[in-house]
């Protein structure tokens, strides 16, 4: 609904912020109808939602958008569906005792995670895509 929502956003010509606002807004919007939609349903963790995912999905729909324009609908698939596997992945990580263990008790261990994220966001060398696209 955001990808066919931001379309018709792009044809209003908007500034990005204007179009970021509206699209935090539209979400709001549809994530209160979709909660109170599983309110009716009998489900109440959609009434627990805060603000900054929100956020965060005005902006994938952005990216994504801009991404479907520049690249296609393929790219947008499989970029998507990657950053979905490691949003499950992480959030399964994260519901092991252990981990919460280890970051309730021992925050400093957070700044050791940010170190790793910066060093893999330093790399460029090959990366696992790399060796599967190469051909004997």
């Amino acid at each position: 609904m955001g990808l066919v929502i931001r379309t018709y956003l792009s044809r209003l010509n908007l500034l990005l912020v204007s179009r970021i606002a509206t699209l935090v807004v539209l979400v709001v919007f549809l994530v209160s109808f979709l909660s109170l939609v599983g309110y009716q349903l009998g489900f109440s963790t959609g009434m627990t939602i805060t603000f900054f995912p929100m956020i965060i999905i005005a902006w994938t729909i952005e990216r994504m958008s801009i991404l479907w324009e520049e690249e296609g609908p393929r790219e947008v698939v499989t970029q998507g569906g990657g950053s979905l596997f490691v949003a499950v992945l992480a959030y399964l990580l994260m519901q092991l005792p252990l981990s919460g263990h280890l970051s309730f008790n021992f925050p400093e261990l957070n700044l050791i995670i940010l170190a790793i994220i910066m060093l893999m966001g330093q790399y460029t060398g090959y990366k696992l895509s790399d060796c599967v696209a190469l051909e004997p």
